[in-house]
């Protein structure tokens, strides 16, 4: 079931919540409305997600989704925005996630729907090309209302993109940030991580949908530091591989997504 927060009468976030393929790994889908259109960033893992989206738009009373905008290429944050492409949408994102959702998604695809949990759910999903690509940014008037996508990568991935809603003070910061959530470092710049958050914080945001967790203000950046410099030391001095598991997981009891803790001991290490 979608859990909404309001962050304004015409800015919202959704989530299922929860940490498994089947809720969207908890993601969070910002909304915004103009009057001309409404624009989703991160339209969960599948086609089932985004048509539960698009019912609750509908009885908000919103208007048409007009635009999807991707933080980037995982799954759990781009496949839902098929569903909208495929009703007149455009979808919007960085070319280094363009390149990586051609590459990856088919196998990905075909993958979920061998396993006899996931199948139902990715049944109708399919790969879908981006309509509109960008190298540094891009933005959009929905009527009213102004949204940009600035690149703010390499950082959780080649193409991250945070996008801005000035006039809400909000800025859906994807994967960037995790808040009560392990951090994902499977395809993550570890060089990138630090400048990225910068990036972050340069826009000013007085609030932050973080990829997956609670709403908050800047002071998810720099616990999202803290977490990196707090993980990366218990890895590295840890005896062994299941040392350093055992080890971030009682440090963060608290936290879900204890599957991406095998990401940081792989790439840590």
């Amino acid at each position: 079931m979608l859990r909404e927060t309001v962050l304004s009468p015409r800015c919202l976030v959704y989530t299922l919540g929860g940490e498994t393929p089947l809720s969207s790994w908890g993601v969070n889908c910002t909304v915004v409305a103009g009057r001309d259109g409404t624009l989703v960033v991160d339209p969960f893992i599948a086609p089932a997600h985004a048509r539960l989206l698009e019912a609750a738009l509908a009885a908000r009373g919103f208007p048409p989704v007009t635009h999807a905008v991707l933080t980037h290429h995982h799954t759990d944050h781009a496949l839902g925005a098929g569903w909208f492409a495929g009703r007149g949408a455009a979808c919007a994102c960085h070319r280094a996630c363009a390149a990586a959702m051609a590459a990856q998604h088919p196998g990905l695809i075909a993958g979920r729907r061998r396993e006899p949990l996931h199948a139902a759910l990715f049944a109708d999903a399919a790969p879908h090309r981006p309509a509109l690509v960008f190298d540094q940014g891009w933005s959009v008037d929905l009527g009213g209302v102004t949204v940009e996508a600035h690149h703010v990568g390499p950082g959780h991935t080649p193409g991250d993109v945070a996008v801005l809603l000035p006039s809400e003070g909000v800025v859906a910061s994807g994967d960037l940030l995790f808040a009560g959530y392990h951090f994902n470092y499977e395809e993550a710049a570890l060089d990138g991580l630090s400048a990225a958050l910068d990036r972050l914080a340069a826009f000013g945001a007085r609030r932050l949908v973080p990829g997956h967790g609670e709403v908050g203000g800047p002071d998810l950046i720099e616990a999202q530091r803290r977490y990196h410099a707090e993980v990366e030391r218990l890895v590295r001095s840890a005896a062994s591989d299941q040392a350093a598991r055992a080890a971030v997981r009682e440090a963060f009891p608290d936290y879900r997504l204890g599957v991406a803790v095998g990401s940081a001991v792989q790439r840590l290490r």
